[in-house]
């Protein structure tokens, strides 16, 4: 642990060490004022309509999202606000071409919380935080819990291969949580209860400096006595706990008007159950970023970033329960340290009047990753100890252009060249086998070219091709897992799994609605299937690069206003995701698992003019299987949810959020005998404070 502070004490000390030579070097020039509370009060009846929306994600670049020729789903910040969910991964699920696992954040390891695009199943998206990676640097997975809601200001969903410009993950689209900019001294304080003795409270402070100069500290807490995992508990079941607590703090400093700077800390403790007395996981995570964008020449931007991520995780998931759920034994305990590193720089510019945009940069991330293993009989007594270790290392180089021949047509051409290599393998038992693994590196060359034709004012088609793929993780090369007794072995000679996919679309931008269709197709070659390992008992399992898969389908997007107070917003996924290759003939027609054939949602929005708002959301999830062999489905299931806020004075408003409103049953089914359950009825209210900190900003507010 000594190492890693001094590990954290160095990058903290390089990042600001950059910084500071960046503000040095900027030239004298009059700095841009940062919005006052004024400001932010007179820019609110201008803000752009959803077809104006600026996006960064699908072109690592500020575009209107009406104009970029790729498929791109907008969440501001008024509609994060009124959502009808305590965490972010609760608003994606209800976002057509999104598919996550049927159980929430709330209610799921830390390990498996998964999301994919597209009908990929698995994880096969790549998910950012202020363009950022999130992944879990061993599992790969996505802690939704670290990023609370309160504290973003748009999400930013951008669907199919963006390996092209990201690389790793970024199979089935991109997923960007961008948080909200200090634009004005306030503080922002949250406190609910709800039902499950569910405790929630956040406080952030905003802080204006002066004009070149702002900050955020924050906090938050979550604490719930959550609920059974299991439909039928026994004996050894108990509720499955959450106590969650994340503190960040953010610095925007601009030495000029052509240079702005930030740093951004995190930390978060996340500690779950599963619903056993010896099953849950306790993560500590650490997080430091830090940025720049300086315009260059006449309307060059040049943009660096560099990230670290440090994380400590204590996981007894490897528990046995007996028949009936009786007892419980736990067969493996692990303790998890991992780390990852990188950094980016990016130039983004404009050539010509026919080629408008054009951008080149290079990526750089390493990944270090190890586990201490003990294994128990069932009398508890430790009959095994090991040690597992792992390293990769990522480099991409990436390129892309707009050519516009017409005002009407744009074609969007991106290419990226990643290498990546696995090394530091091993997994040594103590008084037992070693085993060292060799080096093994790759390399990848990812295009992609979009284009977006303008039928008339109000419609467009846009289409894709591209190419793409995601690395396989410490967890898939080097770690051995056994859950109930099924054994799960490493494979240090894993593959990257290699997408090739392509969508049309077409889009309608009415006076008062919006409406998109996209249809869709992508085959991954090298799918990760699990095999029996020959000379093995029939129960020990290796993951293995031997399947093929294909997901087609269709996308419904319809945003209408209906009024100055009501809106609709309606989406609908298809998606026939199928193994069409396999060792196993068994396996060949089946689902991939996770991936429902029928998606469909209904939000119906109101919005007074006093402030009042109220969200009824509404989804409907057909039959999906949790596991590749399709033997149990989990059935289709509807849930209701609903959300509402009435302002009581200019700064305070009460609020109230209903998920799962009609208390629909619904489970994960993950093997014959094993079963988890979905989020039941929960209800929470509190209050929200808005409260300017200046005697300017007290004057605008009312």
């Amino acid at each position: 642990m000594r190492g890693r502070s001094v590990r954290r004490i160095f990058v903290l000390s390089f990042i600001l060490s950059a910084l500071g030579a960046a503000a040095q070097q900027s030239p004298p020039t009059p700095p841009a004022p940062i919005a006052t509370p004024s400001d932010a009060e007179a820019s609110e009846h201008a803000k752009p309509k959803l077809d104006e929306t600026i996006v960064v994600t699908a072109t690592r670049s500020e575009r209107a999202v009406s104009e970029v020729p790729v498929s791109t789903t907008v969440i501001g910040e008024k509609e994060l606000k009124a959502a009808p969910a305590v965490f972010i991964d609760d608003v994606l699920r209800t976002i057509p071409g999104v598919h996550m696992p049927l159980q929430g954040s709330a209610g799921s390891f830390t390990s498996g919380q998964r999301i994919s695009m597209h009908g990929l199943g698995g994880v096969r998206a790549l998910v950012l935080l202020d363009g950022l990676p999130i992944h879990d640097p061993y599992y790969g997975t996505v802690q939704w819990q670290k990023v609370p809601l309160d504290t973003l200001g748009q999400v930013e969903v951008v669907r199919g291969g963006g390996s092209s410009l990201f690389g790793n993950f970024a199979l089935g689209g991109t997923i960007n949580l961008l948080t909200r900019p200090v634009t004005e001294s306030v503080v922002r304080a949250d406190v609910s209860t709800g039902s499950a003795s569910t405790q929630r409270g956040s406080v952030s402070l905003d802080h204006v400096v002066n004009e070149r100069l702002g900050f955020r500290v924050s906090h938050d807490r979550y604490d719930s006595d959550g609920f059974y995992r299991v439909p039928n508990p026994g004996a050894a079941d108990t509720l499955g706990w959450n106590d969650l607590a994340t503190t960040s703090a953010r610095v925007e400093y601009r030495p000029s008007d052509r240079t702005s700077t930030f740093v951004k800390t995190n930390f978060s403790r996340i500690n779950v159950s599963q619903g056993t007395a010896s099953s849950y996981s306790k993560r500590d995570i650490f997080d430091l970023s830090a940025g720049m964008h300086r315009a260059v020449g006449a309307g060059g931007l040049l943009s660096t970033t560099v990230f670290y991520q440090d994380q400590e995780e204590t996981l007894a998931s490897s528990t046995i329960v007996g028949a009936n759920r009786e007892s419980e034994f736990r067969s493996q305990l692990s303790t998890i340290p991992a780390d990852a590193i990188g950094a980016s720089v990016e130039w983004s510019g404009g050539l010509t009047r026919a080629i408008p945009f054009v951008s080149v940069g290079v990526d750089v991330q390493r990944i270090e990753a190890e586990e201490d293993r003990l294994n128990f009989n069932r009398s508890g007594v430790m009959t095994q100890q090991g040690h597992v270790t792992g390293s990769q290392q990522f480099a991409g180089v990436f390129g892309q252009a707009s050519w516009r021949p017409s005002t009407r047509f744009e074609i969007l051409a991106s290419a990226r060249l990643d290498y990546f290599k696995n090394f530091d393998g091993s997994d040594v038992t103590v008084n037992g086998a070693a085993s060292y693994y060799p080096s093994a590196s790759s390399t990848q060359l990812d295009p992609r070219v979009s284009f977006r034709y303008a039928i008339g004012e109000r419609s467009a088609i846009r289409g894709a091709a591209y190419r793409a793929f995601k690395a396989p993780t410490l967890r898939d090369l080097y770690r051995n897992n056994q859950t109930g007794t099924s054994i799960l072995l490493g494979n240090p000679y894993l593959e990257p799994e290699t997408l090739v996919g392509a969508e049309l679309g077409v889009e309608w931008a009415l006076s008062r609605a919006h409406v998109e269709v996209n249809v869709y197709r992508s085959d991954i070659d090298g799918l990760q299937s699990r095999a029996q390992v020959p000379g093995q008992p029939s129960n020990v399992f290796r993951n293995l690069n031997l399947g093929k898969s294909k997901s087609q389908g269709i996308e419904l997007m319809a945003d209408a206003r209906l009024s100055t107070a009501w809106s609709v917003n309606a989406g609908y996924t298809y998606a026939d995701s199928t193994v069409i290759e396999d060792p196993s003939p068994a396996l060949v027609g089946k689902w991939l698992p996770e991936v429902p054939r029928h998606i469909g949602s209904l939000s119906i929005r109101y919005r007074s003019a006093g402030g009042t708002t109220a969200d009824l959301r509404g989804r409907v999830v057909g039959r999906s299987y949790g596991e590749a062999a399709n033997l149990l489905p989990s059935q289709a299931h509807r849930i209701v949810d609903l959300s509402l806020a009435q302002p009581l004075r200019d700064w305070i408003d009460a609020y109230a959020i209903l998920e799962n409103l009609l208390n629909e049953e619904y489970y994960l089914v993950l093997t014959p005998t094993s079963l988890r359950s979905g989020q039941p009825r929960t209800v929470s209210a509190g209050l929200r404070l808005r409260v300017p900190t200046s005697k300017a900003a007290w004057r605008n507010h009312g």
